[in-house]
């Protein structure tokens, strides 16, 4: 997350555009006779990678001076977070688990250069999440991913200063779809992939760097499998309304009700994976009402009813200091017509402080099918 969403808020003057929010249940098969039997089952995954710092002292500098050493200790905290490390330890999770479909959030790129108050300067890249994590994955040649969408969402770019003098910071955030493409044609085929973004986004006025606009999305896909087509979403909604005390969170509301009214009406089964900062173990969260009074299903409530399945924080502030985590962010939302074979988190094991935790958040992977329907 970019900020702790259970931080000391901090107040902000935010303007709210009018929104019409409405949604309406998934459209259900039509003119279909359900033959018996289920498709193959197929593993989907939501993984958030942890960006490696919290902009929060960023966006509240209240003068030049404190943005240059603020910025400066949010690069030194992705240093020291360290991301490579990190990183192999979620491909090692892929790796072991080898999910079919994986929806990634958080998929850092991180830039440095000479300080220039002209134009961008940050082009040297320190470390990027993706050609890391891709990298790793695909060393052995019996296992093979691709990341056939990439949405970049918030870039942002920032003067800094270190021992050195004044240099420029750039972040960019990244959603992902990777896809297993060592498995052949005639098993799983992808087609139809939209990256989009939200029409409803968050804008943050800040003293230092004026007006900050934080694009979300959402990656759609068709997959064929087994004879059998569904639509897979991933997504990462807003985050920040906590921090800025909004009594409701509008905008990861009105995000997830774009979903609903977009990837996800459809008459195909809909499998949606994300880290959607909606708190499933909450019964007040109304993001979460939300997407279950649309129709759809909590396929960890499928797998582990008795289990709370708590996926953030795992870490507050350092990676290497774990967190007994409290809430269940990450999900995979499923239609009618797709069944739950089995659920597991991943990454949320305390190995600190000897290693750092792969990231705040845990991984979910869970094993699913379609059923098989013949139309008429």
């Amino acid at each position: 997350m970019f900020l702790k969403r259970k931080n000391t808020a901090f107040s902000l003057t935010l303007t709210i555009l009018c929104l019409v929010l409405s949604h309406t249940p998934l459209k259900a098969q039509s003119s279909s006779t359900v033959t018996p039997g289920w498709t193959g089952k197929f593993d989907v995954s939501t993984r958030n990678m942890y960006l490696g710092t919290d902009f929060s002292e960023i966006f509240t500098a209240q003068d030049t001076q404190t943005l240059l050493v603020e910025v400066a200790e949010a690069f030194a905290e992705v240093q020291a977070s360290d991301v490579l490390a990190r990183i192999d330890a979620i491909a090692h999770e892929i790796k072991t688990t080898k999910p079919d479909l994986i929806g990634l959030q958080e998929v850092a790129l991180w830039q440095t250069g000479p300080f220039d108050p002209t134009q961008p300067s940050a082009n040297t890249v320190a470390f990027d999440y993706l050609q890391l994590l891709l990298e790793e994955l695909n060393k052995n040649d019996s296992l093979h991913y691709e990341a056939v969408s990439v949405l970049t969402n918030l870039v942002a770019e920032a003067p800094a200063i270190g021992p050195e003098g004044l240099f420029d910071v750039r972040f960019t955030d990244r959603i992902v779809l990777l896809v297993r493409t060592d498995l052949t044609s005639q098993d799983f085929t992808v087609e139809n992939i939209v990256a989009q973004h939200f029409s409803t986004v968050l804008s943050v006025p800040t003293p230092t760097l004026g007006m900050i606009t934080i694009p979300r999305g959402y990656i759609s896909a068709d997959v064929e499998q087994g004879g059998q087509t569904f639509r897979f979403v991933t997504a990462h909604l807003e985050s920040f309304e906590e921090q800025l005390g909004l009594p409701f969170p509008i905008f990861r509301f009105a995000q997830a009700n774009e979903l609903l009214q977009g990837p996800a009406s459809t008459s195909l089964p809909v499998v949606m994976a994300g880290d959607f900062n909606a708190d499933a173990e909450d019964p007040t969260d109304p993001t979460y009402q939300l997407f279950r009074g649309a129709g759809l299903l909590d396929a960890w409530e499928e797998a582990s009813p008795n289990s709370p399945g708590f996926t953030w924080p795992l870490f507050l502030q350092s990676p290497f200091v774990f967190t007994t985590p409290n809430e269940r962010l990450d999900l995979v939302l499923i239609s009618a017509g797709v069944l739950t074979q089995h659920a597991a988190l991943v990454g949320d094991r305390d190995i600190a402080p000897r290693l750092g935790m792969p990231s705040d958040h845990a991984g979910l992977v869970v094993g699913l099918k379609v059923l098989e329907l013949e139309t008429h």
